[in-house]
């Protein structure tokens, strides 16, 4: 079961080497080296030993090899601490740098005036250091080492946090080895609370290259390194700007308020000495070389604006050419169109002037079929009156021709009875003269039935 330097079990997973603690925000290592791994007891094949320094970095890491960084680390890295040494503790202090390496460091601090000397654990490195840079570096760790308590002005540990597989109980002792006004001073990469590793790698964040399981035992976030020394009674910590701030923090640490150098202070005890005064050239040539990179960031910045205004500018050009081209174009086509608008407009001023005659002419043909139809209208309204007393006359003549047909009807119905009468009259009358004159029988039954007939 891993457990987190504050105690705690229980971790939100960041990936398969390394899980967050939920209590103080730690990235802890699941595949770390056990603590007697870490120790050197044979230089040759110990994980810390001789190959840690002629291979591992280099083959494992491609990082420069150590006598590259014993020479390109003292004008970069080790005037930058330095920097901020003064700043917090004087010359001549007593300062201890843990996982010295090869010592440049230790060696610019006595260079500066301080008591320096510096711990490792490989026996081989130890030995370059010394042969190197010709300073005291004894073989640690450093809970090892026969120093009195309160001794030290300062402690360093420049990346060296990170690789303790108690840090807790190394830090303590580092404490009480302290003067009662004495700092810490720690570099050690962050581990921002809330990044997520697939997010690393799909940006290639700059602290993926932190993610050394099998060394990177606990990488702190700021708020985790202010609880780890809360809890040893070092409450102090100003944050400092890292040399590689990208992915490290860099702060010191002490259990009483800090005395800040100003730069008068740092620069008066620099001169006391000719070798103070070494320091101070190289801390100017620093500042200066720091302020052209600055300037050549600045003017780097500002080139590849300009380049990009440049090829904005020429993008535009070209665009602006292009269309100077399309334009040209359309105005050819343009002009061709309106030199034929112009004879079409000629043209139809002619059918305007031509159809401008006609409409004069219907005008006028208007006016005179004007005055046809006010003469038919008039016509029209005498027609529709003399139709309409025609009409009054006609439906009077209906009315004569229906009554005098319905008398004419009644007059023929009475003519018919009158000549049915008269015929029967004569019959009678002939019958009955025919009688008189024959006396025939049959002449009397038939002139009975006629009378019977028509009683």
């Amino acid at each position: 079961m891993y457990t987190c330097w504050c105690g705690n079990k229980d971790f939100f997973s960041f990936n398969a080497d390394y899980g967050e603690c939920g209590v103080c925000g730690t990235l802890v290592s699941l595949n770390a080296l056990l603590p007697e791994q870490l120790q050197v007891n044979d230089d040759e094949t110990d994980f810390y030993g001789k190959k840690y320094w002629l291979n591992h970095q280099i083959e494992d890491f491609g990082y420069p090899g150590i006598e590259n960084r014993a020479r390109a680390d003292l004008p970069e890295r080790n005037l930058h601490w330095l920097k901020t040494l003064l700043k917090f503790s004087l010359p001549p202090a007593t300062v201890l740098e843990l996982g010295c390496s090869h010592g440049s460091f230790v060696a610019l601090l006595k260079q500066s005036g301080y008591n320096a000397s510096g711990v490792e654990m490989s026996p081989w490195v130890v030995g370059y250091g010394q042969k190197t840079f010709d300073v005291p570096i004894f073989i640690g760790p450093v809970e090892t080492l026969k120093i009195p308590l309160g001794s030290l002005d300062v402690i360093a540990l420049m990346d060296v946090l990170e690789h303790l597989p108690d840090p807790v109980a190394t830090m303590s002792h580092c404490l009480q080895l302290l003067k009662p006004d004495g700092l810490l001073l720690i570099q050690t990469p962050q581990f921002k609370e809330g990044m997520h590793y697939p997010t690393l790698v799909e940006t290639r964040g700059a602290f993926l290259e932190q993610l050394k399981p099998d060394e990177h035992l606990f990488l702190f976030s700021d708020r985790s390194v202010r609880e780890l020394f809360r809890r040893l009674g070092a409450e102090y910590i100003q944050f400092e700007p890292a040399i590689f701030g990208h992915y490290d923090m860099f702060f010191a640490v002490s259990r009483v308020p800090f005395k800040i150098h100003d730069t008068g202070k740092i620069e008066s005890v620099l001169l006391e000495t000719a070798a103070g005064r070494m320091t101070l050239a190289f801390l100017d040539l620093q500042k200066r070389e720091l302020e052209v990179v600055q300037k050549l960031k600045e003017s780097e910045t500002d080139r590849a604006a300009r380049l990009n205004n440049i090829n904005a500018l020429n993008g535009m050009l070209k665009d602006l050419e292009y269309d100077h081209l399309a334009r040209g174009e359309q105005i050819d086509t343009l002009t061709v169109m309106l030199r034929e608008v112009e004879a079409d407009r000629a043209a139809r001023g002619d059918q305007i002037d031509t159809l401008t005659v006609m409409v004069r002419e219907v005008e006028v043909d208007r006016a005179a079929r004007g005055e046809q139809i006010d003469k038919l209208t008039a016509m029209l309204i005498e027609v529709e009156a003399d139709r309409a007393a025609r009409g009054e006359q006609i439906d009077t003549l209906t009315a004569m021709l229906q009554k005098s047909e319905a008398d004419r009807l009644a007059k023929g119905a009475l003519i018919d009875v009158l000549k049915e009468n008269l015929h029967i009259l004569f019959l009678r009358k002939s019958f009955h003269w025919l009688n008189k004159l024959t006396n025939w029988p049959e002449v009397n039954k038939i002139t009975e039935i006629i009378n019977k007939l028509y009683e």
